[in-house]
Order: C-alpha cells, then sequence, then structure tokens
C-alpha cells in the first residue's frame, strides 16, 4: 500500500523527482519485514523469554543495516541521493511504526491470555 502510494505520489505529483531505485526500497523493506516475521516467529518458539531482548537488537541490526544501505547508495550510485534518502527514510519510519504496533499488539495478546488462565 505505502509501496503503491509513494509511486502514485513520484509519478503524478513530483515526476522530476523519480529515481530509477525507487522499487527496491519497498522489495527491501518486505523482504526485512518477512525475515523479521520469521525470526520473531522462531524466538516466539525457541526462547519466548528473551523475545523482547530480540527484538530491540533486530529493530538495532535493522537499523544498522539501513545506513549502509544509504551509504552504500550515496557512494555507488549518486543520482537523486535526497530523493533515495528521504523516501527510505519514510519507508523506515512507516514500517516503525507498523512493526511496533503489531509487537504491541502481540504483547497485549500474550498477557490478556495470560490473566485468562489464571481466572480459569
Amino acid at each position: 500500500m505505502t509501496a503503491a502510494l509513494g509511486a502514485l505520489v513520484f509519478y503524478f505529483l513530483l515526476p522530476e523527482h523519480y529515481f530509477n531505485w525507487y522499487p527496491f526500497i519497498p522489495i527491501y523493506f518486505f523482504v526485512l519485514g518477512v525475515f523479521s516475521i520469521y525470526m520473531f516467529d522462531a524466538c516466539r518458539k525457541h526462547m519466548p523469554k528473551k523475545l523482547v531482548l530480540f527484538h530491540l537488537a533486530l529493530k538495532i541490526i535493522r537499523m544498522i543495516f539501513s545506513v549502509f544501505i544509504l551509504v552504500l547508495y550515496c557512494l555507488a550510485v549518486r543520482d537523486h541521493i535526497r530523493e533515495f534518502m528521504v523516501t527510505f527514510i519514510i519507508f523506515y519510519l512507516v514500517n516503525l511504526v507498523f512493526e511496533s504496533w503489531f509487537f504491541l499488539a502481540f504483547e497485549c495478546n500474550r498477557k490478556r491470555k495470560k490473566e485468562n488462565e489464571k481466572i480459569a
């Protein structure tokens, strides 16, 4: 959804700012999201007591890797750097919000289940 909205904005409102590497950004965050879901699920099954620590470590690794991608783009491609960085950061923030919401919902459901088990 965010990828399509961004593409429409670039295509209709800011066509002079469109850059050829735009499709890479949504693909990058999609792959990163799928990887995070699988890692989160594996941690939930095998190390449930370290879930919060794992989640934070995954966020730090993601941030470091994302900064690496930004620097690599700036050094290697050198085309529409400002547009790439702003678009990448917007996607990063949107991804961060949705991931945080998911983790909060997961924790609330887990807490509710524990409370229901204590009552029953």
